[in-house]
């Protein structure tokens, strides 16, 4: 920043060295430096000042009125010009300055040698020579300063995109190495359904080793009658592996004669069984949390690899934009150091902005109001985001603006617990994410009452969380199965119903696990989203589907958990009948009258949890302007 400084204070104060006639009472490259100076906004402040000085050092004073005119006129054309649009042009700014000169040469010399036909042609030949000089030197100027001034603005860029290619390439790195492990730790675990040969044999051993070893008739069983004791005692392992247990009526009638101790032989079978059978089942539930623990190791990749894809696509998308903004901004009396306008969030439809600013001496000004200014000049409604101060202060801080969503939501609620419970076991919550997106979750638990409602809210917790950190919501779906797979002794199974509304292009998203039906209610017309997905907790993959829709303006969503559909004779048929005769308008009306229509319903009482969520969107009006 410093070089930048040091050569911004060079190209200023050359001008004062320049503004000096060079022959025949002409100074066409003084004015030509101005005019390439003043293209920069930076310059607009000192440059005048400094051009001014040295016009009265080195000017004569019959000569400085003319040249003073020049000056003014550059500025003033300036202004009108940039009024209504971004930057002067270099073909506008030649233009301005040959025009200037020209006129300020013959009105001079007509002015000092008086109004005749000679001296108009003469003051014309002198003007259009000078103006031609001045063309040429106007050019010479620019594009040397361009390249000295360009220059040192892009090293900070240059430097910056280094940083976010570093980080990307980390950010691959980080992900294949949790990739590999996540493959690694998946390979070779099938579930194991019944016990190996190898297994059975093992406690084959166990079993004559504990109940023969020490028994006086060994020798004669495991000697003279060996192939058909060995073949008795193999029958009872497979026979228990078959039934879960051996009596002994299932004993060979000539290995029930032989044993003299055949009862406790029973029981030693029994119990070595029961205890390879339970390592068998301890071995599946390690494979199935080794799977879940893979299946995280996977989704933390997934989640580095769309952040990498993120800082690759994120991109200053409209220079013109950021241009006009400063245009506007500096009219204001604000100082821009830094402006940059993106394409964000879901489907790169939201533009944000980020600046780096203050506002002058003298000057006060709130972030509503710099939102409102960058709103009139972008032709569409900016807000400031959450975390801004709010005034802009008169050093340098960032601010930021996100382009205002063109839909918004009118949510209403509706519950009962179970009979005879206290709480409900299902949970919900609206989320507004960063990206303008609203994510409605309803989860049912499995049951009713405390532990249900534990399930559920766990559920949503989660949830919450992690799309508040940032993951995507199929990838943190993924991951909280896993969590249900590993909490507790006992595993927890719960439903989660997902709806994402995109309230910038309207398109909504529907992800069921184990959920109920979604109805989607447009004028009288009714359409009925349904999935046969299991809950969440059951498998180590979990079963997820999804729809998309597209909504308009005035669109209602209805979600509902079981309970509410199975208290109706014909479940979501009824229940699309009943909205399509609907003409509530007001969602907490709407979904009343849902959960009442179910409550009257005949027959037994009130067997399960009912929840009704209804979501209407409505267009902004002052979304653009």
């Amino acid at each position: 920043m410093k070089r930048i400084h040091i050569r911004q204070w060079m190209v200023i104060l050359l001008s004062g060295f320049l503004q000096q006639p060079i022959s025949g009472m002409m100074n066409p490259f003084g004015i030509a430096y101005f005019g390439a100076a003043y293209m920069w906004p930076e310059h607009r402040s000192l440059l005048p000042v400094v051009s001014l000085i040295g016009m009265a050092a080195g000017i004569p004073q019959n000569m400085l009125l003319k040249y003073l005119g020049i000056l003014i006129g550059i500025m003033l054309i300036t202004y009108i010009l940039e009024w209504k649009k971004a930057w002067v042009s270099q073909q506008e700014m030649l233009l301005m300055l040959s025009l200037l000169i020209l006129s300020a040469d013959v009105g001079y010399g007509l002015a000092r040698e008086g109004l005749t036909l000679t001296a108009a042609g003469h003051q014309l030949r002198l003007g259009a020579i000078e103006a031609v000089f001045g063309a040429l030197g106007f050019a010479l100027f620019y594009s040397v300063m361009k390249v000295f001034l360009k220059e040192t603005v892009r090293e900070e860029p240059v430097e910056e995109a280094s940083e976010e290619n570093f980080i990307r390439c980390r950010l691959g790195d980080m992900a294949s190495s949790f990739r590999k492990l996540s493959h690694m730790l998946t390979n070779e675990i099938p579930e194991k359904e019944g016990l190996s040969e190898g297994e059975v044999a093992q406690a084959f051993s166990e079993l004559t080793e504990n109940m023969c070893a020490s028994c006086g008739r060994r020798t004669h069983c495991w000697e003279k009658e060996y192939y058909d004791t060995c073949h008795s005692a193999y029958n009872l392992l497979h026979i228990f592996s078959e039934h879960g247990q051996v009596e002994r009526k299932q004993v060979p009638a000539s290995f029930r004669r032989r044993c003299i101790n055949i009862d406790g032989f029973l029981k030693e079978t029994n119990r070595v069984m029961q205890m390879a059978n339970m390592n068998l089942r301890w071995q599946n539930r390690i494979n199935e949390n080794r799977l879940a623990f893979a299946g995280q190791m996977g989704e933390i990749a997934e989640i580095m690899d769309d952040l990498s894809l993120e800082l690759s696509e994120r991109k200053e998308n409209s220079k013109k934009l950021s241009d006009v903004l400063i245009h506007k901004l500096e009219k204001k009396r604000l100082k821009i150091k830094k402006i940059s306008v993106t394409d964000e969030g879901s489907h790169g439809r939201r533009q944000k902005i980020y600046m780096i600013a203050r506002v002058r001496r003298g000057r006060c000004m709130t972030v509503k109001e710099l939102a409102e200014i960058v709103s009139e000049a972008a032709g569409q409604r900016f807000i400031p985001e959450k975390d801004n101060p709010g005034v802009v202060s008169r050093k340098f801080a960032v601010y930021e603006l996100v382009e205002d969503t063109r839909y918004r939501l009118i949510q209403g609620i509706a519950r009962r617990p179970k009979e005879g419970e206290p709480v409900s076991g299902d949970s919900y919550a609206f989320i507004y994410l960063d990206s303008g997106q609203v994510l409605m979750s309803l989860s049912d638990g499995m049951g009713s009452g405390e532990r249900a409602k534990e399930e559920s809210e766990l559920m949503i917790n989660l949830l919450e969380q992690m799309v508040d950190t940032g993951f995507a919501r199929r990838s943190a779906l993924r991951m909280i199965n896993s969590v249900m797979m590993f909490h507790g002794d006992g595993q927890l199974f719960s439903s989660m119903d997902l709806s994402v509304i995109d309230l910038y292009s309207g398109i909504c998203e529907f992800i069921k696990v184990g959920a109920s039906s979604t109805f989607i209610k447009r004028g009288e017309k009714v359409e009925c989203v349904t999935s046969g997905s299991l809950p969440m907790g059951v498998f180590p993959e979990m079963d997820c589907e999804g729809f998309s829709r597209n909504l308009f303006d005035g669109d209602v969503i209805v979600m509902v958990t079981d309970g509410v559909v199975n208290r109706f004779h014909h479940g979501n048929e009824t229940i699309c009948d009943l909205l399509s005769e609907m003409d509530l308008t007001n969602p907490n009306a709407m979904a009343s009258e849902i959960l009442n229509e179910a409550l009257d319903q005949p027959g037994e009482v009130q067997q399960d949890d009912m929840t009704v969520l209804v979501c209407m969107i409505c267009k902004k009006s002052a979304a653009v302007l």
